[in-house]
């Protein structure tokens, strides 16, 4: 539960605060050889996969395991145009921004409000959740340092937390620091009837009870995919988990980009020294992934196979698995005949302009989700099991859901248009 106060720090209303954009998200696609790559540098995306952000990494529910917490304002009592009242609702409205997963919007309002008033200690109690998510601990902790000296004594119980914060904050350090690595790569193994795990012994050893967490990260994305797709791998998954400096060390020589992750096989992924929900929601993702190869023999359908896991992975955020606003823009490709076929994201959604991947990936979640409405986990086997078994995309659809791939595009398209009053 959010506390609330009266503000303390005052500054105006200034729109452009919310103008300035804010790097650090993180991007994942799978490249055409089948290969899933995870980085959180921007220069290192291709084209077509630049808009494929994450937001449920951005969502304050995946920055801290301990959830949705942080001081926050009440509107001073019979105040409506002050100064205190204006800076209530900003706060308010960056909260609100946090937990819808418009990170950008919230952190580019936090950080203008400490131009204007560097003492504002909710301003950077949540500009360390942001920067500590995104991997830039130092930063994350200088703002929990100014916090602690900016906050009153009525915020006695936000102090105790960013103390514990802090400490979370070395081991996080201490992971990502290259400097800290002595020899080779030592893992430790772990495992469950379903999945068997390697963990690197940095982590292994932050906390005892980390390898339960993480295989319980996984079992739960295991029990989410069974139950929407109906099908399990046969033999148990193979997961990696790295540490940051340890990952890179490894696996720098893969990519001519920074990755945080990729799937060849084995789920390969860095972690944080405290698992919390934005290695969750990625695990279930993957996990969705996995599944898809495994049954299917490969990635193709593009459309379905990521249309499929970004369903999974909202879920597991207890996010919409599309918004109206998502809706909104694919019909306005649709007055605008910009729809893309289906049949051209089928093989993958390279070569695609920025504006067009957005969609191709908004497609992909609503013709899934058509899907989904229409059948049941067994028939959703079925198909990726004809897809396996050398089905072409058009016979394992008609046979699922009666239509094939025109026929799909035309009815996603028909419910989408249905939702909205013509113009």
């Amino acid at each position: 539960m959010v506390r609330f106060r009266a503000a303390r720090c005052l500054w105006p209303l200034v729109g452009a605060l919310l103008a300035t954009p804010a790097a650090g998200d993180t991007f994942i696609w799978l490249d055409e050889a089948g290969v899933t790559h995870l980085t959180d540098d921007p220069s290192g995306v291709p084209p077509w996969a630049r808009d494929r952000a994450q937001p449920g990494v951005d969502t304050l529910r995946s920055l801290w395991e301990d959830g949705l917490q942080g001081p926050a304002p009440e509107t001073p009592a019979g105040s409506s145009s002050s100064d205190a009242d204006r800076v209530v609702r900003l706060l308010r409205g960056a909260v609100d921004d946090l937990r819808r997963g418009e990170s950008a919007r919230a952190a580019a309002t936090l950080r203008g409000v400490l131009r204007l008033d560097p003492g504002c200690p909710e301003a950077h109690w949540y500009l360390a959740l942001l920067d500590r998510q995104r991997g830039r601990y130092e930063a994350a902790e200088q703002h929990l340092h100014a916090f602690l000296a900016t906050a009153s004594d009525d915020l006695g119980d936000w102090r105790a937390s960013a103390l514990r914060r802090l400490e979370v904050l070395a081991d996080e350090r201490r992971l990502a620091d290259e400097g800290q690595l002595t020899g080779n790569l030592e893992l430790v193994s772990s495992e469950s009837t379903n999945f068997i795990i390697q963990m690197d012994a940095a982590l292994a050893g932050t906390r005892p009870d980390y390898a339960a967490t993480v295989l319980g990260y996984l079992e739960d994305a295991r029990g989410e995919v069974s139950s929407q797709l109906g099908v399990a791998p046969l033999e148990p998954l193979g997961v990696v988990f790295y540490g940051k400096a340890a990952y890179l060390r490894a696996h720098r020589h893969r990519f001519s980009f920074q990755t945080v992750g990729f799937f060849d096989g084995r789920i390969h992924v860095v972690s944080p020294a405290h698992p919390s929900g934005g290695l969750r929601s990625l695990l279930f993702h993957e996990y969705t992934h996995a599944v898809f190869r495994e049954k299917t023999g490969g990635d193709r359908p593009y459309w379905l196979n990521e249309g499929l896991a970004e369903r999974v992975e909202r879920r597991s955020r207890r996010q919409p698995a599309s918004t109206r606003s998502e809706r909104a823009s694919l019909r306005a490709r649709i007055e605008a005949e910009e729809w893309l076929p289906l049949r051209r994201l089928a093989p993958s959604f390279s070569g695609l302009s920025d504006e067009d991947a957005r969609a191709a990936y908004l497609e992909a979640i609503a013709a899934a989700g058509w899907i989904e409405a229409r059948t049941g986990p067994e028939a959703r086997a079925r198909l990726l099991r004809r897809l396996g078994e050398g089905y072409s995309v058009d016979q394992a659809l008609f046979e699922a859901v009666g239509v094939d791939s025109n026929g799909l595009d035309a009815a996603v398209q028909a419910d989408i248009l249905s939702e909205f009053p013509a113009l």
